[in-house]
């Protein structure tokens, strides 16, 4: 009969994408073979005791995932002056581990909208996933406007799609109308909520919620009316009002671009963590459930 095994993982930083790999095939396989043994007439509790250590592969599994995104923000803290720079001229860095080196007699926003246009398949990849159908099909769609140079479009394209992933950051009920400046505490709330797995802090995370909600109130969301000074910093109001008055460039998509990523970051992350809250709970009831067979027996 297939017993369901721990999963013994190596515990050095360098490994954890092998031992996430690893272990999310051990975990597929272990749920085909329990639905294989609940038809079988086994006692309860090995049933208990086979769903027990199964529930401590996936948490492991989601402790591991938090625990390569908090190894990297290692590097965003000691990249963080650099990041706070860039943050007050329009740019988020999404990507702890993330710095431009080899280009020369540049200002450093030339720098990096000429390294994002660079390497915009690999930062902004259609390989991610929203659980929006709608904002799944936005994002792709302002992908080829983006290489089409196509810019209005894209960042139009953009602005719901940020919105929504806000909406998921601040776990947004659905049960009141959603304005997006009203949800900043919100936000920050989630992401200082998250667990640490290990001994590091989520000071780069929080920064990253703090920089967002900022560039947001201050400029890309913020009113704006047809006499105000054109911004910097695309204004969705202006845009969507026609009062824009300089043409939208690669630099405003590649600044939204980098926004979308960095909500969609924070929101992986915080579901994740959530996820592995509620498999405790479940190890709690199913512990619970193996003792009460024991005073039975």
């Amino acid at each position: 009969m297939y017993k369901i095994e721990p999963y013994s993982a190596i515990t050095y930083i360098m490994d954890l994408s092998k031992n996430i790999f690893e272990l999310r095939e051990k975990i597929s396989s272990d749920e085909k073979a329990l639905v294989s043994l609940n038809q079988d007439n086994i006692n309860d509790k090995e049933h208990y005791t086979n769903l027990y250590i199964h529930n401590q592969n996936k948490y492991l599994y989601y402790e591991l995932i938090l625990r390569n995104e908090f190894g990297k923000s290692l590097l965003g803290n000691y990249y963080s002056k650099t990041y706070d720079l860039l943050y007050k001229k329009g740019w988020i860095m999404f990507r702890q581990d993330f710095r431009v080196s080899g280009y020369s007699n540049k200002d450093s926003e030339q720098l990096y909208v000429e390294f994002f246009h660079e390497h915009f398949q690999t930062y902004f990849p259609s390989s991610i996933s929203f659980d929006s159908k709608i904002a799944n099909i936005y994002y792709q769609q302002c992908r080829l406007a983006y290489v089409n140079d196509a810019y209005y479009i894209c960042a139009q394209g953009l602005f719901p799609v940020i919105e929504y992933l806000y909406k998921q950051v601040g776990r947004f009920d659905g049960k009141t109308i959603f304005r997006i400046n009203k949800n900043f505490e919100k936000t920050k709330e989630q992401v200082e909520s998250i667990s640490q797995p290990f001994k590091t802090n989520i000071d780069f995370f929080v920064r990253m919620i703090e920089n967002v909600n900022s560039l947001i109130k201050e400029h890309i969301f913020s009113t704006s009316i047809e006499k105000d000074e054109e911004p910097p910093v695309i204004n969705r109001n202006r845009v969507s009002h026609g009062i824009f008055t300089r043409e939208i460039d690669k630099k405003d998509c590649l600044q939204l671009f980098c926004i979308v990523m960095a909500l969609k970051s924070l929101s992986d992350i915080i579901e994740t963590d959530n996820r592995r809250k509620r498999i405790l709970i479940e190890m709690k009831d199913i512990a619970n459930k193996i003792k009460e067979l024991d005073i039975k027996q």
